[in-house]
């Protein structure tokens, strides 16, 4: 690092060379872009900002200056009674880059007949388990997560209004999980609570797979609705193990009925214009997240190949999935992550199977090393 607090009128004599106008003194702004041939003097005495235009013949004065390209970039800082200027190698953040916290709220409800599931979305604290499973996520703006009526629309989606990112979740959305929910373990071994809770995680972490590639400027190629299934399947699969296997089966629960049809009569007719929808159809959306699945890990998702679910000719290519998928988290996703807390936060089973009060109860089992890159020999 160089000191660069000379004397203010050493500096302010060279300033001289290159700026036309004197202006007053000013103090810092918000950060914003420097014009062509504007400049900044930082007064390293008083700690003031003089902005100023530069003549038009700056380019022959340079020389005389010693003026030198800083390359990328350079940081300017001050430490007691002194300023310091230290190069910004691309990639390199010498600042701590700015920190974004997760906010929830649960809204009031328009409709009375909604009351319970406001009441039940409350008292089992879904919007806290939402937002310490996404705790770990070092997220450098801030992000909202609304539990609100939608006019009888159930729905959640993800929007960007200026600087405000929110997730919004329709408690008509979880009234129709509910209202659905298996009476008993299913045929394929779908517990209620499975389903609702497979169910209401799929759908929040699909709009968070849409909000993290927003926020991060993460690039999707293919259809975004995709992109956001594919985040809310691998994030859940992180889990690990059984609780892997009962949240993946949890949801795939809401594709109940296309499985019946699919065992029943496989052949299925639908318009033209369906198939022009941004979002997969829900046949198709099945498969993916069955597949997905069962390249995580064949032999404890190997009921969807054994009960015909899964066929074998898609099946055989679900592991070079699995790892693209993974590989995609690990290099666009997992250096916005912390890996520790990540470990942490899904090994502690307040977040599946929703028994205990708080998230701070201890974990039961070992975490998956979620985010980290697995030994070269196990790709």
């Amino acid at each position: 690092m160089i000191i660069v607090s000379r004397s203010a009128k050493v500096v302010a004599g060279l300033l001289a060379l290159v700026v036309g106008a004197t202006i007053a003194p000013a103090r810092a702004q918000n950060a914003g872009p420097i014009a062509d041939k504007d400049g900044l003097f930082l007064d390293g005495k008083n700690f003031q900002i003089v902005p100023g235009k530069a003549h038009d013949d700056l380019g022959s004065r340079l020389p005389a200056m010693g003026a030198r390209e800083i390359g990328p970039g350079a940081i300017i800082f001050r430490s007691g009674d002194k300023l310091y200027i230290a190069g910004a190698p691309t990639g390199t953040p010498i600042l701590e880059p700015p920190k974004g916290s997760i906010h929830i709220s649960y809204e009031p409800v328009k409709n009375p007949e909604l009351q319970p599931i406001y009441d039940r979305a409350r008292e089992r604290q879904a919007l806290e388990m939402v937002k310490f499973l996404l705790s770990p996520f070092q997220l450098p703006v801030d992000l909202n997560i609304k539990m609100l009526s939608c006019d009888g629309v159930a729905n959640a989606w993800f929007d960007r209004d200026g600087k405000n990112r929110t997730i919004r979740i329709c408690y008509e959305l979880l009234k129709e999980i509910m209202d659905k929910l298996p009476k008993e373990t299913t045929a394929e071994g779908i517990e209620p609570q499975d389903a609702m809770v497979g169910q209401f995680l799929f759908a929040v972490l699909h709009e968070t797979g849409h909000a993290m590639y927003d926020i991060f400027n993460v690039p999707v190629l293919g259809h975004q609705e995709d992109a956001a299934d594919q985040f809310a399947t691998w994030i859940m699969l992180q889990f690990g193990g059984e609780r892997a296997h009962r949240v993946i089966r949890g949801a795939a629960y809401s594709y109940a009925g296309y499985v019946k049809a699919l065992k029943a009569d496989p052949k299925v007719t639908l318009p033209l214009a369906a198939f022009s929808s941004d979002h997969g159809q829900p046949e198709e959306r099945f498969f993916n997240l069955a597949c997905i699945a069962y390249g995580y890990d064949p032999q404890i998702f190997t009921k969807v190949v054994d009960l015909k679910l899964l066929p074998e000719s898609r099946a055989k290519k679900c592991k070079f999935e699995y790892e693209d998928l993974t590989d995609a988290m690990h290099q666009l996703i997992g250096p916005h992550v912390d890996k520790g807390l990540a470990k942490k936060v899904l090994a502690n089973p307040w977040v599946t199977d929703n028994l205990p009060s708080t998230p701070s109860s201890p974990p039961t089992a070992a975490a998956p090393a979620a985010f980290e890159r697995p030994p070269a020999a196990l790709k």
